[in-house]
């Protein structure tokens, strides 16, 4: 039977990073994926756990694991940034890269997949990527949540409450260095994108646009009906379906 283990390593900043890792049955060396969560989300997401599961059932490893500043990982939520969840996805990379799996896959969801984007780009050896419901342009965060004012006071007094969270300004810095489009322009594995056309929080045109950024082979899936966070049953399934049915076509 498949078995789960809980996991620590470290960051390059030092923070101790909180997984779990997913054992497929039988001893070969199996292909691995790792699963990253979103803003607000953790290694608990439903999302998540069941996709892992799944993911050994079908023969792979698959570590789920908390970003710095969320979960039970190291951090305070207030120093967030992207870049920094990017060093926190290598950690994850090289740690997985140790078992000497035969290849590696990396799947994303919300800010975590654009992190995946980020990351892929830079790191030629991931061999399949899934991003579902990622931000192509991350810095529209502030052009919709904020008015210029605030966004000013952000900078000022170097933070904002978001749901009554502290963000520090450090997040709207990273923001404004970023060029997610240019970064996937960058993948060279196969990819496929997921994103729902009643989302309200990242518009279905940007998950168009990354589809159009990307290099074949790629695959497209838009979810009829669904939202950004999969809240119908049938949505997330749908999307977990395609998800595993990528990674194990691509990493098998």
């Amino acid at each position: 039977m498949p078995r789960e283990e809980r996991t620590t390593f470290p960051n390059p900043r030092g923070q101790r990073l909180v997984g779990v890792l997913h054992h497929p049955d039988g001893s070969e060396v199996a292909s691995a994926v790792i699963l990253c969560h979103g803003m607000e989300s953790n290694k608990e997401s439903e999302k998540l756990v069941a996709m892992s599961r799944e993911l050994a059932d079908r023969g792979l490893v698959a570590l789920r694991f908390d970003f710095a500043c969320s979960g039970e990982s190291e951090g305070r939520f207030e120093d967030i940034t992207y870049s920094g969840e990017a060093e926190d996805l290598r950690a994850a990379f090289d740690f997985i890269t140790k078992r000497r799996p035969k290849k590696i896959g990396v799947l994303g969801s919300s800010m975590g997949g654009t992190v995946a984007l980020l990351f892929a780009a830079q790191e030629m050896n991931v061999d399949a990527l899934v991003t579902i419901a990622a931000p192509l342009h991350p810095q529209r965060f502030t052009e919709r949540l904020l008015t210029p004012e605030q966004a000013r006071q952000w900078r000022e007094t170097g933070f904002i409450l978001y749901h009554d969270r502290r963000l520090n300004v450090t997040l709207l810095e990273d923001l404004e260095k970023l060029d997610v489009p240019g970064a996937a322009r960058k993948i060279s594995c196969p990819a496929l994108v997921i994103h729902g056309d009643q989302d309200d929080t990242v518009s279905v045109e940007e998950g168009h646009e990354l589809y159009a950024e990307l290099k074949e082979p790629k695959k497209l899936g838009i979810l009829r009906g669904a939202d950004h966070r999969l809240s119908q049953p049938a949505h997330l399934q749908k999307a977990m379906d395609e998800s595993v049915s990528w990674l194990t076509q691509n990493l098998k």
